[in-house]
């Protein structure tokens, strides 16, 4: 560990370089670097005042006995120390895990505390944020790309709500501390067939992705964009039709055994999350549409 990410984070920037002209992106810490340690453990020691907290955050990161053992056991998990660069951040993302579950609202306490936490891992240049539900620690993405997931999920949500929580579970798979492509990937489709199901396969008993390609595929004609095209019209859906297409094909261990078949890998599974991002967003806006 101990590697750094290029990405945008806040437009804030010191003072020299501002002088210097500097515009290229921050550069991100992952792991705990040294200037996060105080605020983070800090952070933690906050949130688990109560023993069982600190009972749960040990049983479930497996660590070892002293801890809990100790005279201080609180003050033993915001000094656990390791080799693995990963292990405190894992009992920030069990925190927030645990901080969700007792008081999930956005108006009490845990709301506060998380968006304390967001605030001193974006001031800190941590390569983590706060996932969207907030409850865990992902990957953090390039502010365009993060605002495009949050409209995607807020037009789904008005017209499906599953395909909202596809669409989290699809991104947290994908940019979570731990990835799980192949994960992100199914959620991907899942949050497309959610809001394109019902808008393309009305009377369908069994709809799938690959049954709205083709009924779009086929129907070409009979479709339209919201963006006109060269000449002033209503575009026709090849764009929205080859994003489909990508989306379907690309996930290669729908089935196992075939000669294409193959694990997803963490590109791929990245690609699928923005792709279906911006499905569902034009499926939700009704963006395509029959003529």
């Amino acid at each position: 560990m101990g590697s750094k990410l290029i990405c945008v984070t806040t437009r804030w920037r010191r003072f020299t370089d501002r002088l210097a002209g500097k515009t290229e992106p921050e550069v991100l810490f992952e792991g705990l670097p040294d200037h996060l340690q105080v605020p983070v453990r800090r952070w933690v020691g906050d949130v688990g005042r109560q023993f069982d907290v600190v009972e749960e955050i040990c049983l479930r990161l497996r660590l070892p006995s002293t801890v809990l053992s100790s005279d201080r056991p609180l003050f033993a998990l915001t000094q656990v120390q390791s080799e693995d660069e990963m292990l405190f951040i894992e009992i920030v993302d069990a925190a927030l895990a645990i901080l969700f579950r007792e008081d999930p609202s956005p108006h009490k306490l845990g709301a506060f505390m998380r968006s304390r936490l967001g605030a001193v891992l974006i001031m800190g240049g941590s390569a983590y944020t706060i996932t969207p539900d907030g409850d865990g620690l992902c990957l953090r993405v390039e502010e365009t790309l993060r605002r495009t997931l949050d409209e995607a999920i807020q037009a789904a949500e008005e017209l499906q709500k599953d395909a909202g929580a596809h669409l989290r579970e699809a991104f947290v798979a994908a940019y979570g501390i731990k990835p799980d492509p192949s994960v992100a990937y199914s959620q991907a489709v899942k949050a497309v067939e959610a809001v394109a199901n019902p808008v393309f396969l009305p009377k369908e008993l069994e709809p799938t992705l690959g049954k709205v390609r083709s009924t779009l595929d086929q129907g070409r004609k009979k479709y339209v964009m919201a963006v006109s095209d060269r000449a002033g019209a209503p575009a026709g859906i090849d764009a929205a039709v080859e994003l489909l297409n990508l989306l379907w094909h690309g996930q290669r261990d729908r089935h196992a055994g075939g000669p294409t078949s193959a694990p997803v890998s963490q590109e791929a599974a990245e690609t699928a999350v923005h792709a279906a991002a911006l499905l569902v967003h034009w499926v939700s806006k009704g963006y395509v549409r029959k003529k």
